[in-house]
């Protein structure tokens, strides 16, 4: 198999000589097309099939918020869910994808979630591969858009930040495409693409933030020369930051995320903690081939782009979940720097410009449906994990089910589409710092103020991992009796009668 700056994936040579040659004539006028429907099909088929996409209790709680928001007809602002903080306030920042994820669970199940994600990250992949091919070709683009979608692997989950996944790159390639034409980005285009970012997630604040920085350096660029080359930017900014209200939270949705990174307990959702470098070996590799090629290649990278790529990957090695960020924006930041490296011609980017996209589209196309019919033809549903301990459900009975429980952070979400109202779930900003912080003193020993909770809640049950060190103290409990364990939750139910005090445990604080 050979790559190819100019004709990008070859034939084996000698493999039916006229079916090369079509392909050749094929490839030649199309890169750009089949690169992307190429990486297209790879990713989204893939993401639609992999057991890990539903490796996140959030999961469920986001369908089960869109299903209660399709039966009342409205965005919900107040908590249905937990029995801790029911009715209490609640922004539904990511309405719009808790809407389309019940959507998709309302017309094919588990099947009908997989083939959204499914899509969204193949057209995330489509389109970063497309934009990229604008500037560089073959093995090089084969290279960033694959490091993009290595940081970008382990945040393929059942869950918003995927759907907007090609918003940031559409964002991010109409503010990098603009920037290489010398002209201010289109008004038309990001305006409408910020209503709907800002309402399926918060990472359009980024969004914010990079255009920040574009226009920023077209200021300083035009300090020296005339300020009439400004003043798309003085129309283009206040309106896309007035699309970041239209939502049903106002002036909210815009404030919510700086409300959000302010709480001091988002360092224990792992999500939010620093990246462990030593366990995300792809990343590391990537990190450091492409320091050593930009480096010893001597890429060129202008001095806006160079510190966003700075931030991000400052962001990333901060916060585990900003990995995809880097994912998305990063090959399209180094792509015309490199193209310029390897001296990239139009006609190698574009083809002979003989002959049309339109059979490699529909053979894309063709495969695409096959890829969805045989999404549809097989079962599935998730299996029983540390997120989903369905079968632990299964042994509470109905009528403790109702009663006030205490469950680890993790299964939340699977409670809450349960039909359980839980003790906590993800939802920081439901719960707010002091009560997550003593929610985390009890979840990791501090019996003192376990015993309080259960007798202020009189709570009747509980569900924990295996590893919880309240598992040893209810075990040990008189009151408490084991109703099931499996690799995944240990359930107990407190016996009836007079409460006794629980046996002091080793290692138990307080």
């Amino acid at each position: 198999m050979a790559i190819s700056l100019n004709e990008g994936l070859e034939l084996p040579s000698g493999f039916f000589p006229g079916l090369q040659s079509q392909w050749t004539k094929v490839v030649s006028a199309n890169p750009r097309a089949i690169a992307a429907i190429v990486a297209a099909l790879i990713v989204g088929t893939l993401t639609a099939f992999t057991p890990r996409l539903f490796n996140d209790g959030d999961t469920w709680m986001h369908i089960a918020a869109g299903q209660r928001m399709l039966e009342l007809g409205a965005v919900l602002h107040t908590d249905p869910f937990s029995y801790t903080f029911a009715s209490q306030p609640w922004q539904t920042h990511e309405w719009l994808s808790e809407v389309v994820m019940a959507l998709a669970f309302r017309t094919g199940g588990w099947v009908g979630v997989s083939l959204l994600f499914g899509l969204a990250a193949g057209a995330g992949a489509g389109l970063l591969t497309r934009h990229a091919g604008r500037w560089i070709t073959g093995l090089p683009l084969t290279c960033i858009v694959l490091l993009g979608l290595m940081c970008q692997a382990p945040g393929l989950l059942a869950r918003p930040h995927v759907l907007a996944m090609p918003l940031l790159e559409l964002w991010t390639a109409e503010l990098v495409i603009s920037r290489s034409e010398g002209r201010a980005p289109s008004l038309a285009r990001l305006a409408p693409l910020m209503v709907v970012w800002a309402n399926l997630h918060g990472s359009f604040l980024f969004g914010l933030g990079l255009l920040g920085a574009f226009g920023l350096e077209a200021a300083w660029r035009a300090r020296k020369s005339s300020l009439s080359v400004l003043r798309p930017w003085f129309v283009l900014c206040p309106v896309v930051l007035a699309a970041t209200v239209v939502s049903p939270h106002g002036v909210e949705n815009l404030l919510f995320p700086f409300h959000l990174m302010k709480m001091t307990t988002l360092a224990n959702v792992n999500e939010w903690a620093p990246i462990a470098v030593s366990t995300n070996p792809a990343f590391e590799a990537g990190l450091f081939f492409s320091a050593f090629i930009l480096i010893w290649k001597r890429v060129r990278i202008e001095m806006a782009p160079l510190l966003v790529l700075l931030l991000l990957v400052y962001l990333a090695l901060q916060h585990e979940r900003h990995l995809q960020l880097l994912g998305v924006v990063g090959p399209l930041l180094v792509a015309c720097p490199l193209g310029e490296m390897f001296a990239v011609t139009g006609a190698e980017r574009n083809g002979s410009g003989r002959g049309g996209a339109g059979w490699p589209v529909a053979a894309g196309v063709a495969l695409a449906i096959l890829m969805v019919a045989t999404r549809l033809i097989l079962p599935f549903s998730p299996a029983d994990s540390v997120m989903s301990p369905g079968l632990a459900l299964a042994h509470v009975p109905s009528a403790l089910r109702s009663r006030p429980m205490f469950n680890d952070y993790a299964y939340g979400g699977f409670l809450i589409f349960n039909g359980v109202k839980p003790y906590t779930d993800s939802r920081a900003e439901v719960y707010g710092d002091p009560f997550r912080t003593a929610y985390l003193r009890m979840i990791t020993g501090d019996q003192n103020a376990f015993d309080r909770e259960i007798a202020g809640r009189r709570i009747a049950w509980t569900m924990l991992t295996p590893t919880s060190p309240l598992v040893a103290i209810l075990d040990a409990s008189p009151d408490w009796r084991r109703l099931y364990a499996d690799k995944y939750a240990v359930v107990h139910a407190r016996r009836e009668g007079p409460i006794s005090p629980p046996a002091s445990l080793p290692g138990a604080r307080g």
